[in-house]
């Protein structure tokens, strides 16, 4: 089971990249998660990147389709931000409705330092698709709203505080499993985009921290403590859970060494493949054994 439930976490890293939707996956970007709950690493080839935006602007030169989206995402990890939004802008004008246009083109505006700009196309592609990348962009609707107003609030971008009198505290009634993957998945998702030094990043990352530590992955907390300071989130709260954490190490092994259930959030519906797999075997130890009873009768 735990080998299974790695497997999972592993898997919803790989598809970080929350805001940045591949409706064709762009040559020469990859992500690498290298354990559970640890941040995805991503990886950009240059060469392949920019050999695909040469073709891509090319086709999409010559007519703008939907497909022309990937070219958006490819000029936002060559970190060309106004040459995506320049094209964006002409998507947004002909897909309005499209869901993978509305909400890279959220991350364009979001990019170029036009937070409050990209409120309401974050918003329009939490109406269109709110199950996306595991439920969590309402997380990232809290962030633009946040850098909009130049707040710091990693209460109010999970939406439960975890600190009430400045004691780590797990709230009643709260999933923080499925809020964990969430969060996890958002964290993924801004960390090739953000500059080193970005405090409500920061403050993400610490909730992040929270969340990993209230669910027995101390080790992890400890880092995105770490890291939180390094993005120049700092003050009484987090030096406080940097202590609670060093204080308190455990393995993420020691978490998962008792068979537990899979988070809800990481549970996948069984595939027609899964179903059809089970019914042949079923079925192939049906006829093996009327074979044998067959078989037995005629030697009686």
């Amino acid at each position: 089971m735990r080998y299974v439930f790695l497997s999972l976490l592993l898997a919803t890293s790989s598809m970080a990249m929350a805001c940045i939707n591949l409706y064709e996956r762009v040559p020469g970007v990859g992500i690498e998660a290298v354990e559970a709950y640890s941040l995805g690493m991503v990886e950009v080839n240059s060469d392949s990147l920019f050999t695909y935006i040469e073709h891509k602007s090319r086709s999409c030169g010559e007519k703008l389709e939907k497909g022309c989206n990937d070219l958006v995402i490819a000029h936002l990890y060559a970190k060309d931000f106004p040459t995506a939004l320049a094209l964006s802008l002409k998507l947004i004008a002909k897909f309005p409705n499209d869901y993978n246009v509305v909400i890279t083109h959220a991350a364009a505006l979001e990019l170029n330092g036009k937070p409050t700009e990209a409120i309401p196309f974050m918003e329009r592609a939490l109406a269109l698709n709110p199950k996306s990348h595991s439920g969590s962009e309402w997380i990232h609707l809290n962030l633009l709203k946040q850098r909009a107003k130049g707040s710091i609030d990693p209460w109010g971008l999970i939406g439960v505080d975890l600190r009430p009198g400045g004691e780590l505290t797990k709230p009643a009634g709260s999933n923080l499993e499925q809020l964990m993957v969430q969060v996890h998945y958002q964290v993924n998702d801004r960390g090739y985009f953000t500059p080193s030094s970005d405090p409500l990043f920061g403050a993400l990352v610490f909730a992040y921290g929270d969340l990993l530590h209230l669910n027995g992955y101390k080790s992890q907390a400890k880092r995105m403590y770490e890291m939180a300071k390094d993005h120049g989130y700092d003050g009484p709260q987090a030096r406080a859970a940097s202590m609670d954490s060093v204080a308190s190490p455990a393995p993420w092994e020691a978490k998962r060494d008792e068979a537990e259930a899979i988070p809800p959030a990481l549970q996948k519906e069984k595939s027609p493949a899964t179903f059809y797999g089970w019914a042949f075997v079923v079925a192939a130890a049906a006829g093996m054994t009327l074979f044998i009873w067959r078989n037995s009768k005629s030697a009686s």
